[in-house]
C-alpha cells in the first residue's frame, strides 16, 4: 500500500464506536477546499487531525481526474456522510426525483401528467406504503446500518442546503420545487423500491387502474407493455469468473460486465470507501447506496447478472359469479378488500393542490393488477382477477448484504454474507477469489413452491395460452388461486418463510470458471451445467439466447477467435480482448453461407419489385464479423436478423437454423443456416433483401462504418458519441441498445433516441432530429455501463474498468461526457484499491450531528 495512503488510514483508530450529538451541524466542507489542500499551514492541519475524534462525522475525500471519490472514514456514520455529500454534488437531482416519487408526490408537483401517469404512480406508491414501511422496519436493521443510512442522509441533506437558492442546483433540476431534504426512512423506502425493481416496480400502473367489473373509470387506464412487466429486459449482464485451472500468470480473473440504462437513476456511480481496519472496497452502486454493490477488496471480487428467476408470482383469481369483490378459495370464498389512498394533484391554473381519494384492491396474496391491455383474459372481469404476490416486498437488507460481502475475506466469508443476510433482490453472483476459487449463485429472492405448484406450472407453461407469458423461461408464472396448494410454502432460513432458503438456491465453487448472461442458472458451466433446481429459478435444458450462448463458447475457448490462445488459459490481457474485440455469435457462425448463398442467387422480388442484393453480398463477405466503430456490415446483419425475431428468450425464430435445439449441445445449437425449402422464394434471402432494402430506405449505406450510425446521443447541445457493441439478439459480449420503455423512472437528463424508422416492429433503426435534420441510425441508451476486468494474484488485485457514461447527470458537468469519450475508444483505465494514483489535494468533511 502506498505509504500516502497507509499514513491517512493511519490518522484513525480502527473503528470509533457510533456517539451520538445533539450540537448544530458544522463541517468544512468543498467552500474551504483550499483550507483542506496539502498547502494548508502545518499548525492548522495539526489541529484539524488533533480534532477528529471530537466530530461526529469525519472523513476525508481523495477526488481523482474523474469525479471519483476515494474516501477513508473513521466509522460507517461518516462513511455515509461522505458518500452522501459527494454523490450529492452532481446527482442531486437523481436521487431528490425519487425520493419525491417513492413519497407519491408527483402529481403534487407536475401536476397529473399525460394520460395521469404521474396520479396512477402516486396511487401506486401510496398503495404500497413503502415510506410506511420503512418506518416500522428501520429500527430493526443493524446499528452499523442506521449509521451509515443516518450519515448519508446528513451528509446528502448537508450538501443541498450550502446551495443558497433553487437556482444553484444541478441543471436537470435547476429550479425544481421539488427538492427537498430526506430523512432516513425515506432512504431506505427508496432502497425497498430498488428490491422491486424487477418485480413491483413495473406494475406501478396496473396497481392503480385495476377497478372492478361496472365500477366508474376515472383515470386513463395505462398501456401496458408485456416484456416491460413480466421479463427483465431493460436490465442485463454478462458476468465471469475464471479461477486457477483456466487463468494464466494470475490465480482468478473477473470479467463485470452489467447492462444498464446510460441515464436516470439506474445510473452506476464509482466510489472507492475506507474504514481502517473494517473495510476497504472499490467499485460501483446506484445513487442513493453508501456502498459498492459490483466491485472488490484485497482477496476478491464480485460481479452481478440479472437472474431469470421468478421474484413475483401472479395469481388468477376465480371470482364468485354474483360478486366480483370474492374470490374461490378452498371450499369457501375469500374478500377482496379495498383501500383509500389519499394524494394531491397540482391545479392545473395553479394555486392550492387538489386533494383526491382512490382506491385500491388487494386479494391476500397482494394488490389486484389491471393487466386488461395485453390481454382481454387478463383484466378483471366477472370470472376472474389477476394479483401479484413479490418476494422482494420488506427487502430492507440489500446494503447490509453488499457491505457483508465487501467485508469478506474469503469465498465461505462470502457465502456466510448469503446465509446471514439473504437480501440479494434480483441478480446472479459471480465472485473470484485470490485463492483461485470461484463461485456462481443465484441467491434472489424467491418463492418456494409445492409439488403440486411446480408440476403444474412444468406442464402449464408450455401451453399456447401461457407461452406469451412465460417467454422461453424468461416471463412470469401465473398460478390458480383458488387452491392452499399453489400458495408459496413456509420454510425457514430464508429472508422470511415462504421464499427458498439459500442453501436451495443454484450455486457452484469450483477452480475453473462461472459465468451468466442472463439466462437462467442452467448453462453456468458448459461442460458440468446445473440441473434438479426449481422452476421458480428459470427453465433447465432448454434454449439460451444468443448471447448466452456466445458468451458459452467464449469463455470455454469454443468460439472461431479462441480468445484464451491455444493454451486455452485466459491471461488477464485476453479477458480484456473479450470485451474489446466485439466478435459476434453470427459474424461467425452465418456470415460466410449467407454472403455464398447471396451470390449465388442475387436476386429477389419483394412487394416494391425486383431487388438486386449483389451490394449486400458483398459487404457481408467483406465485413469482418465484429462490432468495431470501423467494422462495415454488421448492421446489414443486425437488419436481417431482425427479420427473424421472436418475443421468446430464444430471440430468433428457430426457422432460421438448420439444426434443432440440442440440451447436450446448448451453446452450438439451433445453428447454421436453413436451407431453401420453397423452390420460388429462399426465405432467407428474402429477409436479407428486406433488410438491405430497410436500410437504403433510411438512407444507411450497406457498407457504412458502425461508427458512423451508432451513438450515445447523450444530451441535446452536445456532439454524440460514437460506440461498439451490438443487440443481445446478434449474439455480441458488448452489449449496446437503444430501449424506448426505460426501466428507470427518471424523467432527467434523458438521451433522446427518437422514434421507430420502419413498421419492421423488431428493427431496431430510429429516426431522430439533429442539428434541424432528421437522421436515421441506430442510437444508444442502454447496455454495457460499467465495464471491470479484474485479476488477482500473490500481490493481491489489478483491475481496469470503463463506465460508460461518467459520474455525473448533469449534462453542464465535465464528468457528464469525459467516460463516454474513453469508452468511444475503448481506452481502460485503472480502477484503485490501494491509492497509487490518488491526487494530492484531500477534502476534510468534519460535522456534528445536525
Amino acid at each position: 500500500m502506498p505509504k500516502r495512503l497507509m499514513a491517512q488510514i493511519a490518522k484513525y483508530p480502527a473503528q470509533i464506536s457510533h456517539r451520538r450529538y445533539t450540537l448544530s451541524l458544522c463541517a468544512i466542507g468543498l467552500g474551504l477546499l483550499s483550507a483542506c489542500s496539502q498547502q494548508e499551514e502545518p499548525a492548522k492541519q495539526a489541529e484539524i487531525n488533533a480534532s477528529k475524534e471530537s466530530y461526529h462525522y469525519s472523513a476525508d475525500v481523495h477526488l481523482d481526474k474523474y469525479a471519483v471519490p476515494h474516501i477513508v472514514a473513521k466509522d460507517y456514520g461518516s462513511l455515509g456522510y461522505a458518500s452522501g455529500y459527494m454523490q450529492a454534488r452532481d446527482n442531486l437531482c437523481t436521487l431528490a426525483e425519487q425520493i419525491r416519487n417513492v413519497r407519491g408526490e408527483a402529481a403534487l408537483y407536475l401536476g397529473a401528467g399525460p394520460q395521469h401517469k404521474y396520479i396512477l404512480a402516486d396511487i401506486a406508491y401510496k398503495s404500497l406504503g413503502l415510506l410506511d414501511r420503512a418506518k416500522t422496519l428501520y429500527p430493526a436493521l443493524q446499528p452499523d446500518m442506521q449509521a451509515l443510512l443516518q450519515g448519508y442522509v446528513d451528509g446528502f441533506n448537508k450538501n443541498l442546503n450550502e446551495r443558497e437558492d433553487p437556482s444553484q442546483y444541478p441543471s436537470p433540476c435547476r429550479n425544481a420545487d421539488w427538492v427537498n431534504t430526506i430523512t432516513v426512512e425515506e432512504l431506505l423506502a427508496y432502497h425497498m423500491d430498488l428490491a422491486l425493481l424487477s418485480s413491483s416496480r413495473a406494475f406501478l400502473g396496473a396497481i392503480a387502474s385495476a377497478k372492478p367489473p361496472g365500477e366508474k373509470v376515472s383515470l386513463t387506464a395505462p398501456s401496458l407493455d408485456a416484456e416491460h412487466l413480466l421479463t427483465s429486459r431493460g436490465i442485463g449482464s454478462n458476468g465471469w469468473a475464471i479461477g486457477k485451472e483456466k487463468a494464466s500468470d494470475a490465480n482468478s480473473l473477473l470479467m463485470a460486465n452489467p447492462h444498464f440504462p446510460y441515464d436516470g437513476e439506474l445510473r452506476f456511480y464509482q466510489q472507492h470507501l475506507t474504514i481502517p481496519g473494517e473495510l476497504n472496497i472499490a467499485g460501483v452502486g446506484m445513487i442513493g447506496l453508501p456502498g459498492v454493490s459490483i466491485g472488490f477488496n484485497e482477496n476478491l471480487g464480485w460481479t452481478h447478472t440479472v437472474s431469470q428467476s421468478k421474484r413475483f408470482t401472479l395469481y388468477q383469481l376465480e371470482l364468485d359469479p354474483s360478486n366480483p369483490m370474492r374470490y374461490r378459495y378452498e371450499d369457501g370464498f375469500k374478500d377482496i378488500t379495498a383501500k383509500t389512498v389519499n394524494i394531491k394533484v397540482k391545479a392545473p391554473a395553479g394555486g392550492e393542490a387538489l386533494s383526491q381519494e382512490h382506491i385500491v384492491y388487494n386479494s391476500h396474496f397482494g394488490p389486484i393488477v389491471n393487466l386488461g391491455s395485453l390481454a382481454p383474459s387478463l383484466a378483471w372481469t366477472d370470472k376472474s382477477a389477476i394479483s401479484i404476490r413479490d418476494a422482494n416486498l420488506d427487502n430492507t437488507g440489500m446494503l447490509s448484504h453488499w457491505v457483508a460481502m465487501a467485508k469478506a475475506k474469503s469465498p465461505e466469508e462470502f457465502l456466510q454474507a448469503f446465509s446471514e443476510h439473504r437480501s440479494i433482490p434480483w441478480v446472479n453472483t459471480m465472485m473470484a477469489a485470490k485463492d483461485g476459487r470461484v463461485l456462481y449463485i443465484d441467491g434472489t429472492q424467491t418463492p418456494k413452491l409445492s409439488e403440486t405448484a411446480e408440476g403444474y406450472w412444468r406442464k402449464a407453461m408450455h401451453s399456447p395460452e401461457l407461452a406469451g407469458l412465460w417467454r422461453d423461461g424468461g416471463g412470469a408464472m401465473l398460478l390458480p388461486g383458488n387452491k392452499a396448494a399453489f400458495e408459496w410454502q413456509p420454510t425457514e432460513g430464508a429472508r422470511h418463510s415462504g421464499l427458498i432458503p439459500i442453501q436451495e438456491a443454484p450455486q457452484s465453487l469450483r477452480n475453473d470458471y462461472v459465468f451468466n448472461a442472463n439466462s437462467s442458472h442452467w448453462l453456468s458451466h458448459i461442460e458440468e451445467p446445473l440441473e434438479g433446481f426449481s422452476i421458480v429459478y428459470g427453465p433447465e435444458r432448454s434454449h439460451r439466447s444468443p448471447r448466452t450462448r456466445f458468451n458459452a463458447l467464449l469463455i470455454s475457448n469454443r468460439s472461431a477467435d479462441k480468445p484464451a490462445g491455444e493454451n486455452n488459459l485466459f491471461s488477464y490481457e485476453e479477458l480484456k480482448s473479450v470485451f474489446t474485440d466485439n466478435h459476434s455469435l453470427f459474424g461467425q457462425q452465418l456470415r460466410a453461407s449467407l454472403a455464398e448463398r447471396c451470390e449465388a442467387s442475387p436476386l429477389q422480388t419483394l412487394d416494391s419489385g425486383q431487388y438486386d442484393l449483389s451490394a449486400a453480398c458483398a459487404t457481408l463477405k467483406n465485413w469482418d464479423g465484429r462490432y468495431l466503430l470501423d467494422s462495415q456490415g454488421a448492421h446489414l446483419m443486425r437488419e436481417f436478423l431482425a427479420e427473424f425475431r421472436v418475443r421468446g428468450h430464444r430471440d430468433l425464430n428457430d426457422k432460421l437454423f438448420a439444426n434443432a435445439f440440442d440440451p447436450a449441445k446448448p451453446a452450438m445449437t439451433p445453428g447454421g443456416l436453413a436451407p431453401a425449402t420453397n423452390a420460388e422464394q429462399d426465405e432467407v434471402l428474402l429477409a436479407l433483401a428486406k433488410a438491405a432494402k430497410r436500410l437504403e430506405d433510411n438512407a444507411i449505406a450497406l457498407d457504412a462504418k458502425l461508427g458512423d450510425i451508432q451513438n450515445i446521443p447523450k444530451a441535446a447541445g452536445l456532439e454524440p458519441i460514437a460506440i461498439s457493441g451490438g443487440y443481445s439478439w446478434e449474439g455480441i459480449f458488448n452489449y449496446s441498445h437503444a430501449r424506448a420503455r426505460n426501466r428507470g423512472h427518471s424523467e432527467l437528463a434523458l438521451v433522446n433516441i427518437g422514434k421507430a424508422a420502419s413498421k419492421q416492429p423488431f428493427s431496431p433503426l430510429r429516426t431522430r432530429q439533429q442539428a434541424e435534420q432528421s437522421i436515421s441510425g441506430y442510437p444508444v441508451n442502454y447496455g454495457s455501463s460499467f465495464v471491470m476486468a479484474l485479476q488477482f494474484d500473490e500481490q493481491g488485485p489489478k483491475g481496469e474498468m470503463f463506465l460508460s457514461y461518467g459520474q455525473a447527470h448533469d449534462p453542464e458537468s465535465p464528468h457528464f461526457i469525459d467516460q463516454s469519450k474513453l469508452f468511444s475508444q475503448q481506452q481502460w483505465r485503472p480502477i484503485e484499491l490501494f491509492g497509487e494514483n490518488l491526487p494530492s489535494v484531500e477534502f476534510k468533511l468534519r460535522a456534528n450531528k445536525p
